[in-house]
């Protein structure tokens, strides 16, 4: 049997691992990786100039490749490091047999020294490529793996096999096929097309929606203004590359503050955004590896009583009361034990009123303190929407950032309002649960990809602290201006122009697009997308539409969620043909996740899931291919 597995980022490397750990050794099988980019996948390639200093945004001890389960049977082990502990022991041998690297590097490893730090993600690259060489090492001899550093740009459906083409004149067929490409660039739009026609006329610079690190920012000089829309994670990589990028650094002070000393080569920099404020920092990491919260009032027995309750449904409404509550809990626990009480017990009796929700409004008149019951997590989202003029909101602006730099100090455990965030991160997996096993109507499925999106972005997903601490640095040294919500970006007759809700308007001779591309495979600029499309292999999910008729999730590639089997515009099956990963969101929950060890991931779930429904695709074939008991 062949298989082909087109991409080789996170996802298709767990899919590998499981195969090898899966099949049977009677089986001959042959596995070809096909990637444009090295082992590991586009976002973590380590040759590109600037993932040296980009950061992933998860712990370096809260990542692995490593399946938590099946690995372990097998016959020649092999060591199981996640990425902090692989570059406390392993990395830097790896990478001195490995000069292709570049040096920078084995500098990091050195510097990787705790839980509470955050790694390239060149580096995460690497440990992707060590782990395929171990994958390599311990496989079956009946198993033959090769990968290919090139596009697939073609495949067509035969009565029995798959036929596929590569940019370089490869062509094969295979017998199944999984599908996990990682973020794919889109067409460009109406307005994009238009801004890249008055860049080519004006001479000035335009960068579309893309991945920051594959954008030369060197032809962009002290004289530019640039133009920057977006305040998300891309924006914080955008800005490293024009600041420290460009010759300036950052001086740490006594008290772990920075200071930011220019280079003089800097651009004049203009950011924005629609709600005018970036997300939430991380905390400083409190966590082990595999430490999860959990909930007391948000976990999955009481949630699916509810839709007991309500014909199978949870309505979105109670959804939102109930996870604000759990955030609640925490946020006035966190104060309690950060509170100077005179008597461990009187501790103790407030954490047990404090189980009961109905009794947070008296805790201070009872207990004679003067904790903060209550909040309004709605207004944590988007406060500068509220905010009257630029005067203030240039004020605000600083006591916000320095505010969440502070509360982020605290930790992402016992801060009181940082540690209430990391919650949604901590109990993504409750909500994937319900999401994609369709506990929600339609409308709270809508309501799930806008308002909860929002919220959960704008609290969870945030940069790593140190990225905050630049931002101010900068700010307060005047080389960024954050302009204020409603920022709205295009061009006149001379210049890029942007303007925010309060009328202020700026003029630029380059726009970047600080944001990865929307998740549509329908306007995707893959060719080996649009002819899957065009064949009619590839239809839009329609399992849900909006009331103007619009599919909710049009955006996504249709499937049977059970086996990850594609599903044609006869939405017949595609028997052998697998989709996995970020083609599927929307109708999965947060697919843009890095495996955790030891917590079940949602990557390993669902390999476990599409690696048994290929193998057991032809019953003849299955007790073969499948690993005796």
């Amino acid at each position: 049997m062949k298989i082909a597995l087109i991409g080789a980022g996170p996802r298709n490397l767990s899919i590998l691992g499981r195969l090898l750990f899966t099949i049977n050794k009677a089986a001959k099988v042959e596995i070809d990786l096909f990637d444009p980019s090295p082992i590991g996948g586009r976002v973590w390639d380590p040759f590109l100039t600037n993932n040296h200093t980009f950061l992933m945004n998860t712990f370096a001890n809260q990542v692995t490749l490593f399946d938590d389960y099946e690995l372990y049977d097998n016959d020649s082990p092999i060591d199981r490091p996640n990425l902090l502990d692989w570059a406390h022991t392993r990395a830097f041998d790896y990478l001195k047999e490995h000069p292709e690297y570049p040096k920078a590097y084995e500098n990091e490893v050195i510097s990787l020294i705790s839980s509470n730090t955050f790694a390239s993600r060149g580096l995460f690259g690497i440990y992707a490529a060590w782990y395929f060489d171990e994958l390599l090492a311990a496989k079956p001899e009946n198993i033959t793996i090769r990968f290919h550093q090139t596009e697939i740009i073609n495949m067509t459906k035969g009565p029995r096999r798959f036929k596929l083409w590569t940019r370089n004149n490869y062509i094969e067929k295979y017998d199944r096929v999984i599908l996990a490409p990682g973020h794919i660039d889109n067409q460009l739009n109406e307005k994009q097309e238009s801004l890249r026609k008055f860049a080519d006329k004006m001479g000035f610079v335009y960068y579309p929606a893309s991945h920051p690190a594959e954008n030369d920012f060197e032809t962009i000089t002290g004289s530019d203004t640039v133009l920057i829309e977006g305040l998300g994670l891309s924006f914080f990589d955008v800005l490293l590359s024009l600041t420290a990028g460009k010759g300036g650094s950052f001086i740490t002070n006594r008290n772990g503050s920075l200071t930011y000393r220019p280079s003089g080569r800097e651009p004049v920099i203009v950011a924005g955004s629609f709600n005018g404020l970036p997300p939430r920092s991380k905390g400083i990491n409190q966590k082990e590896a595999s430490q999860l919260y959990v909930p007391r009032f948000f976990t999955l027995k009481h949630l699916k009583s509810i839709a007991a309750m309500n014909h199978g449904k949870i309505p979105f409404s109670q959804f939102m009361s109930l996870l604000k509550q759990e955030m609640t809990y925490k946020f006035i626990y966190n104060q309690v034990m950060q509170s100077d009480l005179p008597f461990d017990s009187t501790k103790a009796n407030i954490l047990h009123a404090l189980d009961n929700p109905l009794s947070w409004s008296s805790l201070n008149d009872r207990f004679n303190l003067d904790l903060e019951t209550e909040i309004d997590w709605d207004g944590k989202i988007f406060p500068a929407m509220n905010w009257q003029d630029t005067e203030t909101f240039n004020k605000e602006l600083l006591t916000h950032i320095e505010n969440d730099i502070q509360s982020a100090q605290l930790g992402n455990n016992w801060s009181p309002l940082t540690g209430a965030y990391d919650l949604l991160r901590d109990m993504r997996d409750i909500v994937r649960t319900l999401y994609n096993e369709n506990y929600f109507t339609e409308d709270g499925y809508e309501k799930m990809l806008t308002q909860f999106r929002q919220f959960d972005n704008q609290l969870s997903a945030g940069p790593p602290l140190v990225r905050m601490r630049q931002l101010l640095a900068l700010l307060k040294a005047g080389i960024i201006t954050i302009a204020g919500p409603g920022f709205k970006t295009g061009h006149n007759e001379h210049f890029f122009e942007a303007s925010d809700k309060f009328g202020q308007h700026f003029q630029g001779t380059v726009l970047i697009e600080a944001r990865l591309s929307t998740i549509d495979f329908r306007i995707a600029k893959s060719p080996l997308i649009r002819s899957l499309a065009r064949q009619g292999l590839i239809e839009p999910n329609d399992r849900f539409k909006k009331e103007n008729g619009q599919l909710l999730f049009g955006n996504t590639i249709k499937i049977d969620p059970n086996t990850f089997t594609v599903l044609n515009k006869k939405d017949q099956a595609v028997d052998g043909f697998y989709i996995s990963g970020i083609p599927l969101e929307g109708e999965r929950w947060f697919n843009t996740v890095i495996p955790r060890p030891y917590v079940n991931t949602l990557i390993f779930q669902e390999s476990q899931r599409l690696v048994d429904s290929l193998l057991a695709r032809s019953p003849q074939l299955h007790r073969i291919l499948k690993k005796k008991d």
